[in-house]
């Protein structure tokens, strides 16, 4: 940040030893919903899974963003295509502690207007179809079966449209609502 021309560094504490445990915990468990269950290759991910496991820590890189990660995860000397789950640990410790801010998630509001530009006519919905097809052929395209998982939460089953004023609320809590 800049205040008058000078460089202002935020101060923050480091977590506690208990933040420090959670966020440990969370990283384990998220990690091993994608473990690997063979014997040579336990406590691994295939790599290809790791933007899903980084996406489900409430991390949300860009597309360059992703790709340092995984080389820094992945590291130079392996070619196995899968990761383990101690550098895993090691990165993401970094980047949930000291780095998040790096990829924190757009405002709800920013959302509704990336989707308010596919609606012209002010509908209050994307058809899925449409939706889709941005998806996979525009800016950091996603892969079909990150289309097919998205579309399986947003889209409304009885009319096949992504009503996207719930749905950009839902993608900027991180798919965590709150309950009162």
């Amino acid at each position: 940040d800049l205040l008058f021309g000078i460089h202002i560094f935020k101060v923050t504490m480091p977590p506690s030893f208990e933040q420090l445990e959670t966020i440990k915990r969370r990283i384990k468990d998220s990690f091993g919903l994608f473990e690997i269950e063979t014997k040579e290759k336990r406590g691994m991910v295939d790599e290809r899974e790791i933007p899903t496991i980084i996406r489900s820590l409430g991390i949300n890189p860009a597309q360059d963003q992703l790709r340092d990660l995984i080389t820094e995860i992945r590291g130079e000397e392996n070619t196995t295509g899968c990761v383990e789950f101690d550098r895993f640990e090691k990165v993401m410790v970094r980047i949930l502690t000291d780095e998040a801010n790096n990829y924190k998630r757009d405002s709800e509001e920013k959302i509704l207007r990336a989707f308010r530009a596919f609606d012209p006519e002010n509908k209050g919905y994307i058809e899925a179809d449409t939706l889709k097809n941005i998806l996979m052929t525009h800016g950091d395209a996603f892969r079909p079966e990150e289309v097919t998982e998205l579309l399986s939460v947003a889209c409304d089953e009885a009319s096949g449209n992504i009503y996207y004023e719930d749905y950009a609320e839902l993608l900027a809590s991180d798919g965590r609502m709150d309950v009162a």
